[in-house]
């Protein structure tokens, strides 16, 4: 039964989807792992949880302090007199030597000039620096993984090249062998074609080691074991939605992770500024106490009941400039930082538009190497013809495997190349995978 070839072009386009489909599937599960195992990202949200605590500290700040006392105290000499009354025959003594005092002290700040508010928003400026961060650390784990991801399907597509060249030794040694038993080839020739194919198995042996390598990085990521997880016939695709270089700058400004963090720092060093322009403004608290004390006129000795109530109003006046210096260290701190921000966009910004040419420079090459591999295919078949028909030497064949060998892998490394100017404009513009 024949298919109509829009009926197979259909198939095969229905067949890339779903591939790529499970790809991407496959990926965001080895992201989302990684993310979720990842010690390094619990211990920044543990440290997050606490800026919640912090905002309570400062809040305590506002509410009453009450706190207990309870002191004695020996004086020698005490203030006394002698008191010429008639009758009266003895000292009058002021304070007793023995001084006991038991008291409930509490103060309350009535208002402080916006300090509290101040350091409150500061607080909350600090944990969204934070939150930044996490998230940059996030993105940054997310692209590890994808980069191992892909480094692993390109080892595997290696492997199958490079398997390909044992294939294409070993039907040659069996031709030369053949040409050997008729006396049209020398015991050299087919000694060469064995240390050729131990060669070609040796690197083999290579590209596998660097595939476990690559297996032990990307489970030591996801905590679990990755070899599983990655599609068998997985291709060297990665879809990204930006076309050019200007438009991938302009989704960096406003979604780059470090951007953001790095804005996020400068916000909270503003409000450092404003802090330390704070140090001189005065706090008006209420404090009182209530309590049990001995020393009151007639009798010293006997405990009595007490109360003190009181308003106080403190303004600094001269603290050595220090308010003004630490307003300056601050200041300078936040030009600091914005310049750090601009350093960094302009980093990206050539960052991304090197990836982009990387793309272009290797899409030109790739389109070289795709002729390359057609050319050295079709030269390696003449040059197979040859050998059988007696008109070549090994020395042909061998240079033409060498050539097919080459074009192959140039052409992989060229999609790897791609692949990877795609992944790195991705992280730069704030994709998140």
């Amino acid at each position: 039964m024949k298919f109509p070839k829009i009926t197979i072009t259909l198939l095969l386009l229905l067949s890339q989807v779903a591939l790529a489909q499970n790809q991407n599937e496959a990926l965001a599960s080895l992201v989302k792992q990684a993310i979720e195992y990842s010690p390094r990202v619990k211990e920044q949200v543990q440290l997050l949880n606490t800026g919640d605590y912090r905002i309570k500290v400062q809040e305590s700040g506002l509410k009453p302090q009450i706190s207990g006392e309870v002191g004695y105290t020996r004086l020698d000499p005490v203030a006394e007199a002698v008191i010429p009354i008639q009758g009266f025959d003895g000292k009058l003594q002021f304070q007793p030597h023995n001084n006991y005092n038991t008291a409930v002290n509490a103060s309350y700040v009535i208002y402080d000039w916006g300090r509290f508010k101040a350091g409150v928003q500061k607080t909350l400026l600090d944990m969204q620096q934070q939150r930044e961060s996490i998230e940059s650390l996030k993105q940054t784990l997310a692209y590890q993984v994808a980069q191992l991801y892909y480094s692993i399907i390109y080892i595997q597509k290696a492997i199958v090249v490079q398997q390909d060249q044992v294939k294409l030794v070993e039907e040659n040694g069996k031709i030369i062998s053949d040409r050997l038993k008729s006396g049209d080839a020398l015991d050299y020739d087919l000694v060469q074609v064995q240390v050729r194919y131990k060669n070609a198995e040796i690197r083999v042996v290579d590209l596998q080691g660097q595939l476990e390598k690559q297996y032990i990085f990307l489970s030591a990521l996801i905590g679990s074991d990755a070899r599983k997880q990655v599609p068998a016939n997985a291709e060297l695709q990665y879809n990204y939605p930006i076309a050019d270089a200007q438009g991938a700058i302009s989704e960096a400004v406003t979604n780059n992770q470090d951007i953001k963090t790095a804005l996020a720092r400068e916000n909270a060093l503003a409000q450092d500024v404003k802090i330390s322009s704070m140090t001189n403004l005065p706090q008006l608290a209420a404090n009182g106490a209530v309590g049990i004390r001995n020393g009151y006129q007639p009798n010293i000795d006997a405990w009595r009941f007490n109360t003190l109530m009181g308003v106080k109003l403190n303004i600094p006046i001269y603290t050595g400039k220090r308010g003004a210096y630490n307003t300056q260290i601050a200041r300078i701190n936040l030009d600091a930082a914005k310049q750090s921000t601009e350093a960094q966009k302009t980093q990206i910004n050539r960052d991304i538009e090197n990836a982009f040419n990387d793309i272009k420079v290797a899409t030109q090459k790739r389109t070289l190497a795709e002729r390359n591999v057609y050319q050295a295919e079709y030269g390696l078949k003449l040059a197979k013809a040859r050998l059988v028909n007696g008109v070549s030497t090994p020395l042909e064949i061998q240079t033409s495997e060498t050539a097919v060998q080459e074009a192959k892998f140039s052409l992989l490394q060229y999609d790897y190349q791609i692949l990877l100017a795609k992944l790195e404009i991705s992280r730069l513009s704030g994709v998140k995978l």
